[in-house]
């Protein structure tokens, strides 16, 4: 087992709002394991040869060479090598709303493992250049980790494009680039020429949740980012997000997240 890492602790990030904590490469072997619970921080890692286990948000998944998997912020989780064939591997460690923003934007936050996505030039460069320890080096690896996550989601939609069917897509599309001001179920029905009922079971069997869910997902995310990013009062983010008022807001919000929309954004924020 062998490991070269590179710490920043030493390095303070001129911003809060990123900062890059260890970086490096793993030669594992059998008894690599890393363990976190509500972990302070996100991990992307690149497999370059080899393959293990992931345990995250109660799912057991197979991280091999070639994939990329995503550690959360505020997971309980864990991972760990094969003994037989043991992981090399490439792997930030950051922190900060930045990351947190990101991940909501491309649609990453419940996405674990990424089978086959061949981004590892985007991993090297980036350890390059930590290597070289530079004053910037956080501010430098901010761009790559939205490198990073904007070509995993870009893979993804490839692949979704895909998979999925004219209809799906049309329906999903036109959600994702209206999702506030979208008021009735009849202006997706038109759009594909279907019938309410059709179209909410062309939907749920595509994306596995009804237009309706996903419409509060895309509310909630869009939510977060400007409670985060903005001075916005809670009145004008439920309005720019297509809630009816602030009260029917602050509801689903603390029901989706567990936390009201202040105490989200208070909590996030420091």
């Amino acid at each position: 087992m062998r490991e070269d890492i590179i710490n920043f602790s030493g390095l303070k990030a001129e911003e809060s709002n990123f900062h890059l904590d260890l970086a490096g490469i793993s030669y594992c072997d059998g008894s690599y394991r890393i363990a976190r619970k509500n972990s302070p921080i996100f991990v992307f890692e690149y497999v370059i040869e080899g393959s293990g286990t992931l345990i995250h948000s109660g799912m057991k998944l197979y991280p091999e060479r070639g994939d990329v998997y995503i550690v959360h912020k505020g997971t309980d989780h864990s991972y760990f090598s094969s003994a037989d064939n043991p992981w090399t591997k490439i792997w930030f460690n950051v922190g900060g709303v930045l990351v947190e923003r990101l991940v909501e934007a491309y649609g990453l936050n419940v996405v674990w493992l990424v089978k086959n996505c061949e981004i590892r030039r985007l991993f090297e460069d980036g350890l390059a250049y930590a290597r070289k320890k530079p004053t910037d080096v956080h501010e430098k690896t901010a761009i790559v980790i939205h490198r990073i996550i904007q070509a995993i989601s870009n893979e993804l939609k490839k692949r979704e494009d895909i998979h999925h069917s004219e209809e799906g897509l049309k329906l999903k599309n036109f959600i994702d680039a209206n999702f506030a001001e979208i008021k009735e179920l009849d202006k997706l029905s038109g759009l594909i020429g279907r019938s309410p009922s059709q179209t909410i079971r062309i939907f749920k069997r595509e994306w596995k949740r009804t237009p309706y869910d996903y419409v509060l997902e895309k509310r909630i995310g869009a939510a977060k980012s400007l409670l985060l990013g903005t001075t916005f009062t809670v009145k004008e983010i439920s309005s720019r997000t297509g809630f009816k008022d602030q009260f029917y807001f602050s509801n689903i919000f603390k029901r989706k997240t567990g936390t009201a929309p202040e105490n989200y954004r208070k909590a996030n924020s420091q």
